[in-house]
């Protein structure tokens, strides 16, 4: 293959992210995955002390409880990765299963708020274990209709991923800073709910591919 000679100018321009005006999709996705990571990040990193303080379960108690949640996570996670990607495919579309995993991620969330109890933490881990599963699996092929120039997909999808490494950095701080100041792990429920519904509406508002 022909090699071409680079230059600074050229690494300096490699780096450049793609114009908004042009891309609006791409950021569209690039503002779900953020959405989605946080509210992920907001509750899960903190399982353990919500068991403790939300639920009020003793540590051995808490070992339990957090053990049984693993279990649940892992088996709807798997089931939902093996199903969500060919139901994906047969529907012909990606917008459509991101957004109902958002959502199923929003109602398992809520569960924990509406019940402060085991049920409702082990309902937590099943429905929105199963949600983010499917994300998992599909977020990425919609991710890859969306990039701005599939020539340069390695830079787009690389520039999607610092929106999970935002969501992983940003999410627990705002629970740390939400029990801090409130003393209860209650509004971080409410937050990541929201997080998660603006995940699916900014897949909504995606527009040049279904």
């Amino acid at each position: 293959m022909e090699r071409t000679k680079m230059t600074l100018k050229d690494l300096a321009v490699s780096f450049h992210f793609p114009k908004f005006s042009t891309s609006r999709d791409f950021y569209k996705a690039f503002g779900c995955r953020v959405c989605m990571l946080l509210s992920y990040q907001m509750i899960s990193v903190y399982q353990l002390y919500i068991v403790e303080d939300y639920v009020h379960q003793t540590k051995t108690e808490a070992a339990g409880t957090i053990a049984t949640m693993s279990i649940i996570t892992m088996v709807v996670s798997l089931t939902a990765s093996l199903i969500s990607g060919p139901i994906s495919d047969k529907m012909h579309t990606h917008k459509v299963p991101v957004i109902i995993a958002s959502l199923l991620f929003a109602i398992g969330t809520a569960m924990p708020w509406i019940m402060p109890s085991v049920t409702g933490m082990y309902l937590y881990a099943g429905i929105a274990g199963f949600g983010y599963g499917a994300y998992s699996a599909i977020d990425q092929a919609l991710n890859v209709d969306v990039l701005p120039n599939k020539e340069e997909a390695g830079k787009g999808l690389g520039i999607l991923n610092l929106a999970t490494t935002l969501g992983q950095a940003v999410g627990p701080t705002i629970t740390s800073v939400v029990k801090t100041t409130t003393g209860t792990y209650t509004p971080a429920f409410a937050i990541s709910i929201v997080m998660a519904v603006c995940a699916a509406v900014f897949v909504l508002r995606i527009q040049k591919v279904k």
